[in-house]
């Protein structure tokens, strides 16, 4: 795997939260630490001038990202799956309603009315379930929805940020971030 700088090893969890930013046009060389902590951002640069080279900007960067993330710790996975969202319409986050339509042989249109559950699983999966408002009716299937949905949350662990991936999203990860770093190489050396 490629190394950021010479002498410290390339790890997405090292490199949580910060990027590189080397900009011939505007003389720009430095480390960028970029944390959203519950609606509030930090935002601090690093540059290799002031801090004595790549390596020693990088190491800073590093201590003011891990003081940031052990004053504002990252959102938990139970509390973002809590959020309610700016569309939503049925006042349960992760509860909602929708239809299926389809079409009979007459051409008349057939209509099944849902209350559906969803949450995140431990695979950064969605987890979900639907009842339908003609077997259970309207209220009721909205209630086995929502006691659906709390069940699924119970089972949520970990932080927002520290989901478990695949395999397969793991190594897709690693390359966008090797080839985006080499990318960054390149450019700096032209």
């Amino acid at each position: 795997m490629n190394s950021a700088v010479k002498g410290i090893a390339f790890d997405t969890q090292k490199q949580y939260g910060i990027t590189r930013i080397d900009d011939s046009v505007y003389r720009t060389h430095a480390w960028r630490v970029s944390l959203r902590r519950r609606g509030k951002m930090f935002v601090k640069n690093f540059a290799d001038k002031k801090f004595g080279g790549k390596k020693s900007a990088l190491l800073e960067a590093i201590k003011y990202r891990n003081c940031i993330v052990s004053k504002y710790p990252p959102i938990t996975r139970k509390e973002c799956a809590a959020i309610k969202r700016r569309n939503n319409r049925s006042g349960v986050p992760g509860v909602y309603t929708y239809s299926k339509t389809s079409v009979r042989k007459d051409g008349s249109i057939n209509e099944h009315w849902y209350w559906e559950a969803s949450w995140p699983t431990e695979l950064g999966e969605s987890g979900r379930i639907a009842f339908s408002t003609r077997t259970y009716g309207e209220e009721r299937a909205r209630l086995l929805a929502m006691s659906a949905r709390r069940q699924g949350l119970a089972k949520v662990q970990g932080f927002f940020w520290k989901c478990q991936l695949t395999p397969k999203s793991k190594k897709l990860f690693r390359q966008l971030i090797a080839a985006e770093y080499d990318a960054t190489l390149k450019e700096s050396s032209v």
